[in-house]
C-alpha cells in the first residue's frame, strides 16, 4: 500500500469544478466524509457539488452543510460539468450507482477508500485499509494540508464518520490512532453526546413497530452460531416505516450471545433483496459477500441480490453453512 496525499492536494489546488460522491445506501462515514471534504474545497475557494444516487438519510441532517447534499432523485439537482470526481468510501464504481454515468465525463477520478476489496479504479487512488473509516483519512488529509482548518463544523462531520463506521468504537477496525483522532476532533469542537443523540436516539414509533415485526422473523442455528431475519415491503407498509428506519436492526441481532454471524435480508423498492452481514469472530463476511458481488469489511459487509427473498435466503444460508462447516473442519 503506497499512499501519498501529494497528488491529491496538487489536483485540489490546480483544478476546479469538483463532484463529490459515495456509495448507494449512504451511511455516516459516507456523509460525514463528503461534507468535510466539501468544506476543504470551500477553503480552497473551489466549486464543488455533493451528489449521490440515494437521498440523505434524515438522521444526518443535523450536520452543517447537509442541505447541500443532492441526490439524483432530487428535482433540484440539474447536473453540471465537472473536472474532477472524488469518490469516497466505495470499493468500486458500480457501488455508486448511476452517478458513475456522470463520472464518465470527468478527466480525473480520485478514489479515497479504506476497503481491502477496492478495485483502484481512480486516476489517483488513496486506499488505507488500516484506517477505521474514510473520515479518518480525510482527517489525515486536512493534517497534511493545514490542521488549523479543523473547526467545529468539519470536526463534527468527521467525528460522525468515525463513530458510525466503528460502531461507536466497538468494531475491530478501532486502534489507538482512532481514539487520538477522535480526541483531537473533540478538542476542535465536535460534541460526542450531541452527535450520538442525533444518530442513535431518533427512533420513531413506526421504526420501533418495524423492529418488532422484524424480530418476529428471527431464526437462529445455535450449533453454527448464525442468526437471520428479514424485512418485506409488506412489513414496511403495515408499520408505515421507511427504508431508513431499517438501519441499526442488524446491529441489534449481532448482540445475541454465542452468535458469530448475523444476517438481515430486506426487500427493496425495485424488487431486489439487500443483504447485510455482521460477524463478531474470525469469519470474514467481506470475503463471503464477494461471492454475491458484494463487499465491505471483515466484520460488516453486504450485497444486493436480484431474486425473491426466500430464494436469496436459502442460497445465502446454504453457502454460509458450507463455509462455516469447512472452516470448523479445518480447525479440528
Amino acid at each position: 500500500m503506497k499512499n501519498n496525499f501529494g497528488k491529491i492536494v496538487k489536483t485540489l489546488k490546480e483544478d476546479d469544478h469538483f463532484l463529490i460522491t459515495s456509495h448507494i445506501s449512504l451511511d455516516g462515514d459516507a456523509i460525514g466524509s463528503e461534507l468535510a471534504l466539501n468544506f476543504i474545497l470551500q477553503k480552497l475557494n473551489k466549486k464543488s457539488t455533493i451528489v449521490n444516487e440515494d437521498k440523505l438519510p434524515q438522521i444526518y441532517s443535523f450536520l452543517s452543510g447537509s442541505e447541500k447534499v443532492y441526490s439524483l432523485k432530487d428535482n433540484n439537482f440539474d447536473g453540471g460539468i465537472y473536472n474532477v470526481g472524488i469518490v469516497l468510501d466505495s470499493s468500486s464504481l458500480s457501488r455508486i450507482g448511476k452517478v458513475s454515468e456522470i463520472l464518465k465525463q470527468v478527466k480525473t477520478i480520485i478514489n479515497i477508500d479504506h476497503h481491502r476489496s477496492n478495485e483502484n479504479y481512480g486516476k489517483i487512488n488513496y486506499i488505507d485499509y488500516f484506517s477505521s473509516s474514510v473520515g479518518e483519512i480525510i482527517y489525515d488529509l486536512i493534517k497534511y494540508i493545514d490542521l488549523d482548518w479543523l473547526d467545529e463544523k468539519i470536526s463534527s462531520c468527521l467525528f460522525t464518520a468515525i463513530m458510525t463506521d466503528t460502531g461507536s468504537f466497538r468494531y475491530a477496525n478501532v486502534n489507538s490512532k482512532t481514539f487520538q483522532v477522535a480526541a483531537d476532533l473533540t478538542a476542535k469542537g465536535a460534541k460526542p453526546h450531541i452527535i450520538a443523540n442525533n444518530v442513535y436516539n431518533r427512533n420513531t414509533y413506526s421504526g420501533l413497530k418495524l423492529l418488532g415485526q422484524a424480530l418476529s422473523t428471527l431464526e437462529i442455528d445455535e450449533q453454527k452460531g448464525v442468526a437471520w431475519l428479514y424485512i418485506t415491503r409488506k412489513m414496511l407498509k403495515e408499520t408505515e416505516a421507511n427504508d431508513e428506519e431499517v438501519e441499526g436492526i442488524i446491529d441489534i441481532v449481532t448482540t445475541l450471545k454465542d452468535t458469530e454471524v448475523s444476517i438481515l435480508l430486506k426487500e427493496t423498492k425495485d424488487e431486489k433483496v439487500k443483504v447485510s452481514f455482521r460477524s463478531k469472530g474470525n469469519f470474514d463476511v467481506n470475503k463471503f459477500a464477494n461471492k454475491f458481488k458484494g463487499g465491505g469489511h471483515p466484520n460488516a459487509a453486504g450485497c444486493l441480490c436480484s431474486a425473491p427473498l426466500e430464494e436469496v435466503r436459502e442460497k445465502i444460508l446454504s453457502e454460509l453453512f458450507k463455509e462455516l462447516e469447512s472452516s470448523q473442519n479445518k480447525n479440528k
